[in-house]
C-alpha cells in the first residue's frame, strides 16, 4: 500500500471515527461512573473497535462475496454513506451521534462500551465501509497489515481520548469540539467525492472517457 493511499486512508478513518468530536458523548454517558470506571469504559471500547475492525479487515471480503457485491459496488455505496455521515459533521447536525433513545438505554446498561460506544459510535457504519473499502481495494497481505496497524493505532488514540476525556472537553469546550467536527466533516465529504466517483467509474467505465 502506497504512502499516499494510506495517508488518504488514515484521514477518512480518523475523520470517520472522530474521536476528538465523540470525547463530548463520551463525557455525557460517562458523567454518573467514576474516573476508574470511566477510564476503563474508555479502554474496553477501544478494544472493541480494534476487534470490530480487524473482524473486517480480515474477513469482511468474504461476507462480500456471500452477497455477490463487487468492490467497485462498494465503493460507490461507501462514498454516499461517508459522503452523509460528513455532511451531517459539517453542519454539526445531531444525525451521525448517538440517538436520544440510545443514550436513554446507555443510561440502564452496566456496560456501555461496546454498546453503544464502540458501535455504533465511534464503528459505526461509516467506519466499517471505510475500512472494507480500503481492505477490499488493496488486497495484498502487506497493505492489509498496514491497514490494520493504522486502524489500531487509532483505536489507542480513542482509548487515550477517552480515558482523559473530562481534562479534553474542558480544555476544547463544545465550541471547540464543534470545529474539530466540523472540520473532520469537510475531509470526510472530500473523501467520499473520490470514493464515489471512483466507484461509479467502474461500474459505469463510458464516464472515464
Amino acid at each position: 500500500m502506497g504512502e499516499a493511499a494510506l495517508s488518504t486512508f488514515i484521514a477518512a478513518l480518523f475523520s470517520m471515527m472522530n474521536p476528538i468530536g465523540n470525547v463530548g458523548i463520551f463525557v455525557g454517558m460517562t458523567a454518573d461512573r467514576g474516573a476508574v470506571e470511566a477510564q476503563k469504559i474508555a479502554w474496553k471500547c477501544a478494544l472493541a473497535c480494534a476487534v470490530t475492525l480487524l473482524v473486517v479487515i480480515w474477513t469482511g471480503g468474504l461476507l462480500l462475496k456471500f452477497f455477490g457485491i463487487t468492490v467497485d459496488e462498494l465503493r460507490a455505496a461507501g462514498g454516499i454513506i461517508v459522503m452523509l455521515i460528513g455532511l451531517q459533521m459539517l453542519f454539526n447536525k445531531s444525525g451521525h451521534k448517538t440517538s436520544d433513545i440510545e443514550a436513554d438505554d446507555a443510561k440502564t446498561r452496566e456496560s456501555i462500551a461496546v454498546v453503544p460506544l464502540a458501535i455504533p459510535i465511534v464503528a459505526g457504519p461509516g467506519t466499517i465501509a471505510t475500512v472494507l473499502v480500503a481492505a477490499e481495494r488493496h488486497p495484498g497481505l502487506m497493505a492489509r497489515v498496514d491497514i490494520s496497524v493504522a486502524a489500531i493505532l487509532l483505536c489507542i488514540l480513542t482509548g487515550v481520548l477517552f480515558a482523559y476525556s473530562k481534562p479534553v472537553a474542558g480544555w476544547l469546550g463544545e465550541s471547540g469540539m464543534a470545529v474539530v467536527t466540523r472540520i473532520m466533516g469537510m475531509v470526510l465529504v472530500a473523501i467520499a467525492m473520490g470514493m464515489l466517483t471512483s466507484g461509479l467509474v467502474g461500474l459505469i467505465p463510458v464516464l472515464a472517457g
